[in-house]
């Protein structure tokens, strides 16, 4: 991995960003170099790992025992399955595994999304150091700062802090069960629509921008999204190239404080699914498979705005859909109510036709389009429809149409809104892209 400088550093944007990931292998021996690692983070040796049954067979285990060989005294804590079969990271756990945690030096998480996102979360509500042991490239959130948990049913992000060190050894990483891969695939796609968006907010609302993070990934892109059939075959420079991506892709959520560079309107078709999920116990699918469709449908979305030459502004809705959302009806309304200033000055701005000019010329040339992106999804053999995911059109359908409640932040789906394009146009473009 090319050399990012730890610390504090200046930046060409005007800031000073700050890197606390001191360290990141990727190596056949990432596991052999754990015990000095930590040693060198801290000096006392009392270690909490945590893992669920499948990360600590494949990983857990042996960093448990070179741990202990090391003279580290290991509390290990196996985070459990819901009902839908996986791990949840959510305030209701974090308030079970919280306590469990006595007197730690150092927190270890040993696996991906779930482990990563409750192990940074609790490290940072202890004060304590973390790091973590990644057992696929399937998803952005290792090197990232936020943490993503459902609080009081809402998908929602909290901020934590990052890993002191991020390990990952390539045949693990190489070998994880596809779904994994093909998710992190889906996430890092996303990484066209969430740059537009943060430009979307920068013109429109002032909103911080660091062009130099926006383009952090963008010399690795060609070697997953050009050759997706190199990811399917699990070739290691492919699967090396993605991972990197994705550990590029937290970190620059990390370096500007935000989720903002990673994240957009594509990610609120997953957020709606998985809190659709928590209302009616309909199991939703990993969040970077989701995210691949969201892309999509996110692309589609910016194809159309392009089409428009002067832009006619519609009313979005004032409130929520309250019988929808049910029990999560006031978490969702907060969020909403939250955004509607925003809303406002987005349609004044855009009532300029300057603004408009400013906003097409700057996005238009972050964008990919859906084609491209479907087409790369397709060859990897990965999610590209709602069937891929176990979501019947209908239920796809309602999640289109609610996505833009869920978060105070404006992505390009309220500008979709804004604009006339939905929900008139839900129906012929989830048959155009996201339909088997």
């Amino acid at each position: 991995m090319k050399n990012i400088p730890v610390g504090s550093f200046p930046c060409k944007c005007g800031k000073t960003h700050t890197n606390p990931t001191r360290i990141m292998i990727y190596d056949e021996d990432g596991l052999e170099q754990l015990p000095k690692i930590l040693t060198d983070i801290t000096t006392r040796r009392v270690v909490y790992l945590f893992a669920d049954h499948r990360t600590y067979n494949v990983a857990g285990r042996r960093a448990e025992t070179s741990l202990q060989k090391a003279g580290w005294s290991v509390k290990t804590i196996i985070i459990p399955d819901t009902d839908q079969g996986f791990p949840s990271c959510d305030d209701l756990t974090f308030e079970k595994i919280k306590p469990m945690v006595k007197n730690p030096d150092i927190l270890l998480a040993v696996g991906s999304g779930v482990i990563n996102d409750l192990t940074k979360w609790i490290a940072f509500d202890l004060n304590k150091p973390y790091a973590v042991l990644a057992t696929a490239a399937s998803m952005n959130g290792y090197t990232a700062a936020n943490v993503a948990p459902s609080l009081k049913g809402v998908k929602s992000i909290v901020y934590a802090q990052a890993p002191v060190a991020v390990l990952s050894v390539p045949s693990i990483i190489e070998n994880a069960p596809f779904e994994l891969t093909a998710a992190g695939l889906g996430d890092v796609l996303a990484k066209p629509i969430s740059t537009a968006d943060w430009l979307m907010n920068h013109i429109l609302f002032n909103e911080y921008f660091c062009p130099q993070i926006a383009e952090m990934i963008t010399a690795i892109e060609p070697s997953y999204l050009n050759h997706p059939e190199d990811v399917r075959d699990r070739k290691p420079q492919a699967i090396a190239a993605l991972y990197q991506a994705l550990i590029y892709s937290g970190l620059a959520m990390t370096l500007v404080g935000t989720s903002a560079p990673a994240s957009g309107g594509e990610h609120m078709l997953s957020h709606t699914l998985d809190m659709m999920s928590s209302l009616d116990g309909v199991p939703h699918d990993l969040h970077g498979r989701q995210v691949g469709l969201g892309t999509i449908f996110a692309a589609a979305l910016y194809d159309r705005i392009f089409q428009i030459e002067s832009p006619k502004i519609f009313p979005m809705p004032v409130d929520i859909d309250r019988q929808f959302w049910g029990k999560l009806t006031s978490s969702v309304s907060e969020q909403y109510a939250a955004k509607q200033p925003h809303l406002k000055i987005m349609q004044e701005k855009l009532s300029t036709p300057a603004a408009w000019n400013d906003f097409l010329t700057a996005v238009k040339t972050k964008i990919r389009s859906p084609k491209e992106i479907k087409n790369c999804l397709q060859r990897a053999y990965v999610a590209r429809c709602f069937a891929d995911i176990h979501c019947s059109r209908d239920r796809l359908r309602l999640a289109v149409l609610h996505m833009h409640e869920i978060r105070k932040r404006c992505t390009v789906v309220d500008l979709a809104w804004t604009l006339g394009i939905l929900p008139n146009a839900a129906d012929d473009l989830i048959d155009q892209w996201l339909t088997p």
